[in-house]
């Protein structure tokens, strides 16, 4: 069994080389042959159509025998034949060749074969086994793509009906079921959290009677990232067949104490927003999932979509794959089934799926743990902002930056050329995801993929993808 000391400096290693927690917002290979799964399907607007089965490789050949060192006979002299007269040519006359059909133009209108070479090229410098995306303007319904393998031992195709985990993009769904209660009178942004949940919630942290909902999901309460903290890697390893209930981890992170000045200074944690689902609980009476699907899926019409532990999709999520330094501290800190292990592209990787799932499906809630299918993701995403889910004071707070500029209330603020955007990113072992809105142009992107961490990120894929989309429907400036 391996010390203590061993496993915290294995985490302690995992913490120093990956900038985004594992519920992150920020999005961060080696050159390798391209993976050998083409592409599922060009966009459809089915999210659940599965791809044309590949086409198994033909045969090698049999190679000749080799000939006989035993001499053999001299041939035997045939007869010359007699020469037979060449027919006549017929009357009829050749016919002309038929030219090849040009190449439909996909329904969409997007250009697919961009969009399929910018997402091959982009799984082959990050080693992505499997890969899915979906592209929307206005609300119309979704086009959905699916490249690569979800599931490295099987070589089952990745598709845009298989469920995955979006990671932090939760986090904006929550802050919008919270302002939706703010609205209606139940919550304020600025009243402390005791009012709510008492005077013991936040143990001895020393900030823990002024904080605020406007702190925990600015991200200026000073709390720890626990997601990708060693103590808390450590303690999960140790139970990963246990849920993790939400209480527990708002203990790790307010025993930690403050890492940062408190409301003077942006520090990401996924613990504001899991003590924010504590609120909505404490005051609506109702589980956060119960809350979160009446406010904000059910009337966006997200049959696809699920907030765990307390409501779960009708399939598991596909295969993840953790590498780099989580390969290595998964392999430090757990006992690794042999099958778990693949090497791809140059990667070394520990499939996600050879554990149990209970910790990693609750680590997350509120703060990081919806389930879904990609292409309920641009219908969500747009409709925080643009859904009725709230009004218009309320989405100016939300979308109003804080101490750090580029963020608001649980959504990132973005420049890009000129035009806003507002994101999100998560992470989770072992997905990492991009979503993107663009009011202007009222376009909306969502990407996942089935590793953590991608190097290069998720961030640098949309970048290549997002001129693609806006040249293809005619948005460019």
């Amino acid at each position: 069994m391996r010390s203590f000391a061993s496993k915290l400096f294995w985490a302690l290693l995992l913490v120093m080389a990956l900038v985004a927690g594992a519920c992150g917002n920020d999005d961060g290979g080696t050159t390798e042959p391209a993976p050998t799964a083409a592409p599922t399907a060009e966009a459809t607007p089915e999210a659940t159509e599965a791809p044309a089965p590949t086409e198994a490789p033909a045969p090698e050949p049999t190679p000749a025998p080799e000939p006989t060192p035993e001499a053999t006979p001299a041939p035997t002299e045939a007869p010359t034949p007699e020469a037979t007269p060449a027919p006549e040519p017929t009357a009829e006359p050749t016919p002309e060749p038929t030219a090849a059909p040009e190449p439909e133009a996909h329904p969409s209108g997007l250009d697919v074969a961009a969009i399929n070479a910018a997402a091959a090229d982009w799984m082959e410098a990050a080693g992505i086994p499997g890969l899915v995306l979906a592209v929307a303007q206005g609300d119309e319904e979704p086009w959905t793509f699916g490249w690569g393998v979800s599931d490295l031992a099987t070589e089952e195709p990745m598709t845009p009906g298989d469920y995955v985990r979006i990671g932090s993009v939760t986090k904006p769904v929550t802050t919008v079921a919270v302002l939706s209660m703010v609205e209606e009178g139940l919550l304020d942004l600025d009243t402390p959290v005791t009012a709510y949940l008492g005077d013991d919630w936040y143990g001895s942290y020393e900030h823990g009677p002024d904080i605020t909902l406007r702190h925990l999901m600015g991200h200026t309460a000073g709390f720890v990232e626990y997601a990708f903290d060693p103590g808390f890697f450590i303690l999960a390893s140790s139970r990963l067949d246990v849920p993790i209930a939400p209480e527990e981890i708002v203990r790790f992170t307010t025993t930690y104490g403050p890492v940062s000045d408190f409301e003077t200074e942006y520090n990401y944690s996924t613990a504001g927003h899991v003590v924010a689902g504590m609120i909505i609980e404490a005051v609506t009476g109702n589980p956060a999932h119960v809350e979160i699907r009446s406010r904000v899926l059910d009337p966006l019409g997200l049959e696809n979509t699920y907030l765990p532990p307390g409501e779960l999709p009708p399939e598991p999520v596909v295969n993840s794959y953790n590498g780099g330094l989580l390969y290595t501290a998964f392999s430090s800190l757990t006992r690794v089934p042999d099958e778990a292990r693949h090497d791809y592209l140059g990667n070394t990787y520990i499939s996600t799926n050879s554990y149990s799932q209970e910790l990693l499906q609750t680590a997350g809630w509120t703060g990081g743990g919806i389930e879904t299918l990609i292409g309920d993701v641009p219908t969500m995403f747009r409709g925080l902002f643009t859904g009725g889910l709230i009004g218009d004071e309320s989405l100016a707070e939300m979308t109003s930056a804080g101490v750090n500029p580029g963020y608001g209330l649980g959504v990132g603020i973005d420049d890009i050329d000129g035009l806003l955007g507002y994101s999100h990113g998560g992470g989770t072992p072992a997905f990492r995801t991009r979503a993107l809105y663009i009011p202007e142009l009222d376009l909306t992107l969502a990407a996942n993929a089935n590793v953590l961490p991608p190097d290069p990120d998720m961030g640098e894929l949309m970048d290549v993808l997002l001129p693609i989309v806006m040249e293809s429907w005619g948005l460019s400036n």
